[in-house]
């Protein structure tokens, strides 16, 4: 059994969360015409056609919009297990009003809470993506299961993080009914600001920054979770949403170049003409990275104060 753990709002969804005019489109639009991110339905329908595999997606999309996000993902041929949206008018009759906005002392919790009963070996992938937050809360709570932090560290990364003390407290009595365990072994966050992946580098080989989702598809692909033709698949889409062969290709030996993919995984495909010609082009003047598929966490705890400080732009 593997957890794939999904958000929604610009990790699978083309979300406007930069105008009220974008907001107000995302909160009344019907599923029909709601897009999604390229290449995102495809490894999402892939990966929840297999029997095994446990598809959650926890969104800070309001409860309101659940029939509509139900709809949507069942018009992209998408089997969940689990849908949890954000309860953001019992937030704002209670007062919290940071917790409209933020993440980080909505979604931890919840991560905890879901893993609950869940047996140790099962392993984790995490999708989210750098509109806000979702790298640090992924690798927090990657953290806090493997034991790597005390109860005192994650409580105050979350304080620091702009959590209420009713969130920390469900926060930490979910970490104490889990069973330690390093679950989580790849967390991609989309790129949709404009970030370098480099910002994401203290966070560890773990978290993979992609610009596209077609290089997620090529990790997933060669780490065993991915067949072939989701991976074609992925490419489809991302060229249909405009991109040309050059472009997918730059892609490709992007993530190749970073050490994500080997570069025998995307020769190994059986890709169509155009895009064929382009990648073997890219590829064949592109070696190896000298770690290939970096994975793993930095050595010793992580200080998330000082990174949630350092991402905010203080001292």
């Amino acid at each position: 059994m593997h957890v794939y753990r999904w958000d929604l709002d610009k990790t699978y969804l083309e979300t406007d969360f930069h105008s009220l005019r974008g907001l107000l489109r995302s909160a009344t639009e019907p599923a029909r015409d709601k897009v999604t991110a390229p290449g995102a339905a495809a490894i999402l329908r892939a990966l929840s056609g297999v029997v095994d595999n446990h598809i959650v997606i926890v969104s800070g999309s309001p409860t309101q919009l659940r029939p509509v996000l139900e709809e949507k993902l069942h018009l992209d041929g998408v089997r969940f297990d689990e849908l949890i949206l954000k309860d953001s008018l019992d937030k704002l009759k209670r007062g919290q009003v940071r917790s409209i906005r933020g993440q980080l002392g909505y979604k931890l919790p919840q991560l905890l809470r879901l893993r609950v009963g869940w047996a140790a070996h099962a392993p984790e992938t995490l999708f989210g993506d750098d509109a806000e937050v979702d790298a640090i809360v992924y690798a927090l709570y990657a953290d806090a299961l493997a034991g790597r932090l005390t109860g005192k560290q994650v409580a105050r990364a979350m304080r620091e993080g702009g959590a209420y003390d009713d969130e920390v407290d469900e926060a930490m009595g979910a970490l104490a009914r889990n069973v330690h365990s390093d679950a989580v072994a790849r967390i991609f966050i989309r790129l949709t600001e404009g970030r370098s992946p480099t910002r994401f580098a203290p966070l560890g080989g773990r978290v993979v920054p992609i610009h596209s989702w077609l290089q997620a598809a090529l990790v997933l692909h060669e780490d065993g979770q991915l067949h072939a033709a989701a991976v074609l698949e992925s490419a489809a889409e991302v060229l249909g949403a405009g991109l040309d062969p050059f472009m997918v290709s730059n892609l490709v030996q992007d993530i190749v170049r970073r050490g994500f993919v080997h570069k025998s995984t995307p020769t190994g495909l059986e890709w169509p003409g155009e895009l064929d010609a382009a990648l073997r082009r890219a590829l064949d003047r592109t070696p190896d990275a000298p770690r290939s598929r970096p994975a793993g966490v930095p050595d010793g705890p992580l200080d998330y104060v000082q990174i949630i400080k350092g991402w905010r732009g203080e001292p």
